[in-house]
């Protein structure tokens, strides 16, 4: 067995088994970092194009989507900061905005709303289709 890889996750060591991603650590800390792409059940599986679970990195110029993203030892994220936030926040805006409103939604229940709810998001500045 390989040993952890132990890095930083909001100022706080975390340790990560191979193959692990970013994600999956911070579940297991307790840290919720919205996700739409990942379920543990058949035709889910996490590619990071939802965009959903940006965090920053230290001394990474863009976000990293933390579902496909694994840590590295020392590896500094923030998965919290108002960056990595005002980024899924932005990304839920525009999912919204190519919504039917909530009220005709089929699912207004759904992960996409319920995450949306989760970060204030009420409704989209971008015009609808």
């Amino acid at each position: 067995m390989s040993e952890p890889i132990r890095f930083s996750l909001d100022g706080n060591e975390a340790e990560a088994q191979a193959g692990e991603t970013i994600w999956q650590v911070a579940q297991r800390h307790g840290i919720e970092i919205p996700h739409l792409c990942w379920l543990p059940k058949p035709g889910y599986r996490a590619d990071g194009n939802c965009r959903a679970c940006m965090v920053e990195i230290d001394g990474e110029r863009v976000l990293a989507a933390s579902c496909i993203r694994r840590p590295t030892p020392g590896m500094k994220v923030h998965a919290a900061s108002e960056r990595a936030k005002a980024s899924r926040q932005l990304v839920f805006e525009l999912l919204i905005g190519d919504q039917p409103e909530r009220a005709a939604a089929h699912d207004p229940e759904s992960r996409l709303w319920q995450w949306a709810d989760t970060l204030d998001v009420d409704g989209s500045r971008f015009p609808r289709r």
